[in-house]
C-alpha cells in the first residue's frame, strides 16, 4: 500500500466486471446531409463518452427481467494451478469442459471453468440464452482459466547433432513448438527470429529478379539462393508476389546452384503480379535448421522426429517443451445470446458461424493462430472467426498477440468491436488460396460495425483494420502497420471501392508506417462514393489516399511522409494529403464532388498523371498546407493542440481546436483500468520546456476522478491537480525549466473504495 503526497490510500487491484459502452448508430446520412452536419457525430460521441462510462453500468444493474438460471463449474483435478472457487453453490461440477457446456439448456444457465490449463476440443451448439439472462461461459476473472492447443513433449533421450541442434522422436504432428513459452521459429532461409522479431522484416526475405514470370521465381537481391548450397525442391515457399497477396506453395524443380525455382501458379487472373516488387522465404528443409531459435519436424515410415537449435545451446531435457497439435478449441455454431469472458486461448482459438449476439469480453489470445506448413499443408491458417451471418456480436476488451494469420475475421450486421489490443500479429502474412479480396491484421467483413477505440501496433499485415460495409471506425491508434514491409500496398485503414458509402472514418491516430494513414481505393470506372475521413491525425506515413466520388474529407492533420516503400500509386515524395485527380495511367478523372475542407497538411495535391502534377480535386475550402509542425504545439510528443498564433484557429483547421481553459483532449486507443497514453509520451528527451503548459493523457476506464503529480524526483511528487467529470488535462502550475527530468503520475479513482496508481512517467524538457 503507497500513500500520494496527501497520505490518501491507493489500492491497484483491477477491478471485475462489465465492459460497456453504448452502441453507436452509424451514419446512413446522405452526402449533403454528411457536409451539413460534418462536426455532429465526433462531437456528440466525445460529449456523451463519460456519462456511458458512468451510466451504462447502471443500466445493466437496474434490469428486471434477467432469470437465474443453474450455475455449473469444470474443476479439472489434474492441472497444477488448481483453485475452487469456494464461495459460489455450484448445481453440479464436472471435469470437462464439453461436459459442463452441455448442460447448459435454458437462459441464464452459467457454466464457470476454474482455474488451470485445459486441453480440450468443446462444441457450442444450438445454446440460447435471452437478451436479458444471456448464457455465460467464462473463467474466474482473478486467476488464469487457460485453453491450451499444445501438449507437452517429454521423450525418451534428446541427441545432440553436430550442428548443435538436438532430436528426439515424439509421437505428435505439431505445427508449433515452444520452449520455456518462447515461440521457436520454423527452420528457414533466408533466417530470421520470431525471438528478436526480424521475422517481421523483408530485409530477411529473398527478393525477385525483375525476369521472374508466374510460376518461376529467379533471385534477385542479397540473398543469393545459388549460393545456399541447398537443393530446395520440395520446401515450402512463402510467395508474395501480387502486392499484398501473400500465398504458400511448395517447390517443384530447383537445383542445387540454381537461382531459380518453380511453383505451381493457381493464383487466378486478379493477380497484380509485378517481379521488381515481389520476394520469398523457404521451409521445411532439414538443411534450414542453422540458426539458434529455429526448429524442424518430420515423419518418416510413421516415425516422427523432432529437431532443435534451442537459444542457449542447451539441451531441451527438463525443460517446458510443448507443440501445438490443436486448431480450434471453441467450434461455436446456431447459438444466440451467449458470453464468453475472463479466459485464455494459448496456442488456439474459437470460431463460431450461423450464431446471433454473441459476446467476447476480457479474453486473452496468445499465439491463437499458426500455419501448418511444417506438416506440408500449403491452406491458409484456421484463424479466429466470428461468422454471425444476419446477426451481430461484439468483441470487447480482449488481446490478441503472436498470429501467423490474420488476427480476427468478422461478418454480421451491427457488430461492436472495441477496446482491444492487437500486436505482433500475422508476420508471414500467407493467408490466401487465390488473388482478390485481400486480409488485414482486422478484417471486417460485417455492415455497419463499429470499431471503435482499439489499438493495433506493430503487426505485419499490409493493412490494420479492412473496413466493413457502413463502417464506423473512431478512436483507434494504429502504428507501425506492417513495418517490416512483408507486403506492398496497404494503409493503416483501407476501405475498397464497394465498402465506402456511408464509412465513417474519425478521430484516429494512425503513424510510424511505411503504409498510407487512411486510403479510399478504387480505379475509375470502377470508384467508390460517399466515404468521410474526418478529424484523423496522419503522422510519418505514406500519407492520407482519397480516390473515388462524393466524399467528405475534412478537419484532418496529415504530416510527416514516410516514403520508405509502400508507395504504389506512383506519387513518391509529391504529396502527402492526396486526392486524386486520376488513378496512375487511367484517363478518367475522379472525385470533382468530393469535399475537401478544414484540413492541414504539409504536402497536398491531386497526385501525378503523366508526368504532370496535379493540384487536389474536389470542393475545397480553407485547407491551409504548409509546414505543420510551425502550427502545433508539440506534435513529436503527440500534443497536436494549434499554437495560440496558429493559422488554424481562425477557421478551426484540424482535428483539435484552441481554447486556453480547455480541459479535454481526445486521444485514441484501448483504455486501461489505469490511466495511460501519456502526453508527452513516456520517456521523451525532446519536450519544450517553453511549449509545455499541460499534462494530458488516456482516462483509466470507468474513473470518476485522475489526480495527477509532477516532481523532479520520483520520490516526492507534488498534485498538480485534479481532472473531473471526464476531463484529461491538467495544467502545470509552474514553468518547467530547460535541461530538467520531470516525473509524474496519474492516479485513477474508480470509486470512494477504489484507486488504480497509475505508472510512474518522465520526460526530459530541452531550451
Amino acid at each position: 500500500m503507497k500513500k500520494n503526497d496527501d497520505s490518501k490510500e491507493i489500492t491497484s487491484r483491477r477491478p471485475i466486471g462489465d465492459y460497456r459502452f453504448g452502441e453507436e448508430a452509424v451514419s446512413t446520412l446522405t452526402n449533403k446531409e454528411r457536409k451539413e452536419n460534418k462536426s455532429s457525430a465526433s462531437v456528440n460521441y466525445m460529449a456523451s463518452q463519460s456519462r456511458k462510462l458512468v451510466l451504462g453500468f447502471v443500466v445493466v444493474a437496474v434490469l428486471t427481467l434477467r432469470v437465474e438460471g443453474k450455475l455449473f463449474s469444470v474443476n479439472n483435478s489434474q492441472i497444477g494451478n488448481k483453485r475452487t472457487i469456494s464461495d459460489i453453490q455450484f448445481d453440479g461440477t464436472m471435469g470437462k469442459i464439453q461436459d459442463c457446456i452441455d448442460n447448459l439448456k435454458d437462459p441464464g444457465d452459467e457454466c464457470v471453468i476454474q482455474p488451470g490449463s485445459y486441453h480440450e476440443k468443446v462444441t457450442i451448439t444450438n445454446k440460447y440464452g435471452s437478451k436479458e439472462s444471456p448464457i455465460v461461459i467464462r473463467g474466474d476473472p482473478n486467476a488464469l482459466t487457460k485453453l491450451d492447443g499444445t501438449v507437452p513433449l517429454r521423450p525418451a533421450e534428446w541427441e545432440r547433432m553436430n550442428n548443435g541442434a538436438y532430436k528426439a522422436f515424439i509421437h505428435y504432428d505439431i505445427t508449433q513448438l515452444f520452449i520455456d513459452d518462447e515461440m521457436m521459429t520454423n527452420a528457414r532461409w533466408p533466417n530470421s527470429l520470431w525471438s528478436d522479431k526480424t521475422i517481421f522484416d523483408s530485409q530477411f526475405w529473398a527478393k525477385s529478379a525483375k525476369n521472374s514470370t508466374r510460376g518461376l521465381m529467379i533471385d534477385g537481391g542479397k540473398h543469393k539462393l545459388a549460393d545456399s548450397g541447398f537443393n530446395v525442391t520440395g520446401a515450402m515457399a512463402v510467395l508474395n508476389v501480387g502486392s499484398f497477396c501473400t500465398f504458400t506453395r511448395k517447390v517443384l524443380n530447383h537445383g542445387k546452384g540454381k537461382d531459380r525455382f518453380t511453383y505451381r501458379d493457381d493464383f487466378g487472373d486478379n493477380l497484380n503480379f509485378k517481379p521488381k516488387n515481389n520476394q520469398y522465404f523457404l521451409e521445411s528443409k532439414l538443411e534450414f535448421l542453422d540458426n539458434p531459435g529455429e526448429w524442424f519436424y518430420e515423419k518418416k515410415n510413421g516415425i516422427g522426429t523432432l529437431y532443435v537449435m534451442t537459444m542457449d545451446g542447451k539441451s531441451p531435457e527438463g525443460r517446458n517443451v510443448r507443440g501445438k497439435v490443436q486448431e480450434v478449441a471453441f467450434n461455436i455454431t446456431s447459438s444466440a445470446y451467449v458470453v464468453f469472458k475472463d479466459l485464455t486461448f494459448f496456442a488456439t482459438t474459437l470460431q463460431a458461424r450461423s450464431s446471433n449476439q454473441l459476446e467476447f469480453r476480457s479474453i486473452n489470445f496468445s499465439y491463437p493462430t499458426y500455419n501448418r506448413r511444417m506438416l506440408g499443408d500449403t491452406t491458409p491458417p484456421h484463424w479466429t472467426k466470428i461468422m454471425s451471418g444476419q446477426g451481430s456480436m461484439k468483441f470487447i476488451n480482449n488481446t490478441v498477440y503472436g498470429t501467423d494469420g490474420i488476427a480476427l475475421e468478422y461478418q454480421g450486421a451491427n457488430d461492436l468491436v472495441e477496446n482491444n489490443f492487437f500486436e505482433y500479429n500475422d508476420w508471414s502474412g500467407a493467408n490466401m488460396n487465390g488473388a482478390g479480396g485481400g486480409g488485414g491484421t482486422v478484417l471486417s467483413q460485417s455492415i455497419g460495425d463499429n470499431f471503435i477505440r482499439n489499438t493495433l501496433r506493430n503487426n505485419g499485415a499490409s493493412v490494420g483494420y479492412r473496413s466493413g460495409y457502413k463502417s464506423h471506425a473512431q478512436l483507434n491508434d494504429i502504428s507501425r502497420t506492417c513495418w517490416g514491409m512483408i507486403q506492398h500496398d496497404g494503409s493503416g485503414i483501407q476501405v475498397q471501392v464497394k465498402r465506402q458509402t456511408d464509412v465513417l472514418l474519425e478521430q484516429n491516430w494512425i503513424y510510424d508506417s511505411p503504409k498510407y494513414g487512411l486510403r479510399f481505393d478504387g480505379a475509375p470506372p470502377n470508384i467508390g462514393r460517399n466515404g468521410t475521413m474526418r478529424r484523423n491525425v496522419i503522422r510519418k506515413t505514406n500519407g492520407m489516399m482519397v480516390k473515388g466520388d462524393n466524399h467528405i474529407v475534412d478537419h484532418n492533420l496529415i504530416f510527416h511522409k514516410f516514403t520508405k516503400g509502400g508507395d504504389h500509386d506512383g506519387q513518391g515524395s509529391k504529396c502527402n494529403l492526396c486526392v486524386l485527380w486520376y488513378v496512375r495511367e487511367n484517363p478518367v478523372s475522379i472525385n470533382h464532388n468530393t469535399s475537401v475542407e478544414y484540413n492541414a497538411a504539409d504536402i497536398a495535391n491531386g497526385g501525378v498523371h503523366n508526368k504532370k502534377l496535379f493540384s487536389m480535386s474536389g470542393e475545397l475550402k480553407d485547407n491551409i498546407i504548409g509546414d505543420v509542425r510551425t502550427e502545433l504545439m508539440d506534435p513529436d510528443n503527440m500534443d497536436f493542440r494549434p499554437r495560440p498564433e496558429s493559422a488554424y484557429i481562425q477557421n478551426n483547421v484540424g482535428p483539435y481546436s484552441f481554447e486556453e481553459t480547455k480541459r479535454k483532449y481526445w486521444i485514441p486507443g484501448r483504455q486501461l483500468y489505469k490511466a495511460s497514453n501519456p502526453v508527452p509520451p513516456d520517456g521523451s528527451n525532446t519536450v519544450k520546456a517553453d511549449k509545455r503548459d499541460v499534462l494530458m493523457w488516456l482516462n483509466g476506464f470507468q474513473a470518476t476522478t485522475h489526480f495527477v503529480y509532477l516532481g523532479t524526483s520520483s520520490d516526492n511528487l507534488k498534485r498538480q491537480g485534479v481532472a473531473r467529470n471526464g476531463d484529461n488535462v491538467v495544467k502545470i502550475r509552474k514553468e518547467l525549466n530547460g535541461g530538467v527530468k520531470y516525473y509524474w503520475r496519474v492516479d485513477a479513482k474508480l470509486n470512494a473504495k477504489v484507486t488504480h496508481e497509475g505508472d510512474l512517467w518522465s520526460f526530459t524538457t530541452i531550451e
